[in-house]
């Protein structure tokens, strides 16, 4: 075997675990603003809508390799403007699938970032399943405004990181 040849084949094996070494980031937003509380399948409302907008530009800043979305139509639609932006098609998944989803993501995006558009009511059991293990918040009914960033590494520990959504101010005025 000649020095070239294996020089580019120890760079190969030291590129793969590099890459395998990579933390896997999971970002996490409860859908916008929705018209019906009342409406299991509600679509957004204005504010919503708006808010997807404005989301857009923040999100596509993680640079995602995937973006998973309930079958709900509002967290569908919360991604919208995200997905088009990327050009990316949101990856649906069941609504009462957190668990499911969690070992997907963890299977099959390993060192990648992804962005997860869920439902107020089960971020917490979806982070626990991405094998978050300290304190974890619950988000209330009218909580539309926190990003949740888990980072998984590949060895070691989970950790979340809750952050505000810093939008554009026109957002804020009109919420």
């Amino acid at each position: 075997m000649t020095l070239a040849r294996t020089t580019f084949l120890v760079w190969l094996a030291l590129s793969a675990l590099g890459l395998a070494a990579q933390d896997t980031t999971v970002v996490l937003l409860r859908h916008a603003e929705r018209q019906s509380i009342f409406d299991g399948d509600s679509p957004l409302a204005e504010a919503g809508r708006r808010r997807a907008e404005a989301l857009a530009p923040l999100l596509a800043g993680y640079r995602p390799a995937a973006l998973y979305a309930s079958d709900l139509k509002r967290t569908q639609q919360t991604l919208a403007p995200t997905a088009a932006r990327l050009g990316l098609s949101p990856v649906l998944r069941p609504k009462d699938g957190s668990a499911a989803l969690a070992a997907e993501i963890l299977r099959e995006r390993r060192g990648q970032t992804v962005i997860v558009c869920w439902h107020h009511d089960l971020m917490k059991k979806l982070v626990r399943a991405l094998g978050v293990k300290g304190p974890v918040s619950y988000w209330s009914l009218d909580t539309y405004d926190w990003i949740w960033i888990v980072t998984i590494p590949a060895q070691g520990e989970a950790r979340l990181v809750e952050k505000k959504q810093e939008l554009a101010p026109a957002l804020a005025a009109a919420s």
